[in-house]
């Protein structure tokens, strides 16, 4: 985990650019964009997604609070936005800056670099389960690995065997993660929830209870994967 010293450094630089707040749903950066500005989440969370040739969204990532985007054009390997960067949560405030000054700003600190680091793999490991989610058939598999994906990126343990996800999810959000149905999505989901594997409710977090879960999963050593909090 980076330490609150990088936290704390990045702050000072970023509370004296200016911020914009978006509502639930508003785009920030479109796919194919060449931004005005590179941005920073001040709270709330981003979520980054693409689109089918049917029009079907695809989420990528969701960024939570420090993340900075987009990142490859941040860093000068694409032209442009490689997706569209939406704000998931109510009330979502984003820091503004130019991409040069901010590079330069973080090459100062090894401290920051590390965080940087850390974000980078916190997205090359979701990414990678989840493309390890999709590559299964059957779609109780898929979602067990995804809510798998779900626990390690973004959950919040409550204690050392329940997971709260740290998204605000509908069915439909399970669908696109997944590529299944709206309707198979929420079949599946309910299954679960009589295993008791998972507990939510309208307006109620997803919980998990991990132990149960990852004896769903037929990979010992996906299944070793925990939240950093958990690893004693």
């Amino acid at each position: 985990m980076a330490d609150n010293f990088a936290v704390n450094y990045l702050k000072v630089y970023l509370e004296r650019q200016t911020s914009r707040k978006f509502r639930k749903g508003e785009i920030i950066v479109f796919q194919g964009e060449v931004p005005e500005h590179a941005y920073a989440v001040k709270s709330g969370i981003i979520k980054a997604y693409n689109l089918s040739v049917n029009g079907d969204e695809k989420p990528v990532a969701f960024y939570p609070e420090t993340y900075v985007f987009p990142a490859t054009w941040i860093y000068e390997k694409l032209p442009s936005a490689i997706y569209y960067y939406e704000a998931f949560t109510d009330n979502v405030e984003v820091y503004m800056f130019d991409r040069s000054s901010y590079v330069k700003f973080i090459k100062k600190s090894p401290e920051l670099l590390y965080q940087e680091m850390e974000h980078f793999l916190n997205d090359h490991l979701g990414g990678s389960m989840r493309l390890n989610a999709l590559e299964h058939s059957k779609a109780s598999d898929k979602l067990i690995y995804t809510l798998h994906y779900l626990a390690i990126s973004y959950g919040q343990p409550l204690d050392s065997n329940s997971i709260q996800i740290a998204l605000n999810l509908t069915h439909q959000d399970f669908a696109n993660l997944t590529g299944l149905t709206r309707e198979t999505a929420a079949t599946e989901l309910n299954k679960l929830k009589k295993q008791g594997i998972i507990d939510y409710g309208k307006n109620q977090p997803y919980i998990l209870r991990l132990n149960l879960l990852l004896k769903k999963i037929n990979d010992q050593f996906i299944a070793d994967l925990k939240p950093a909090t958990l690893v004693s």
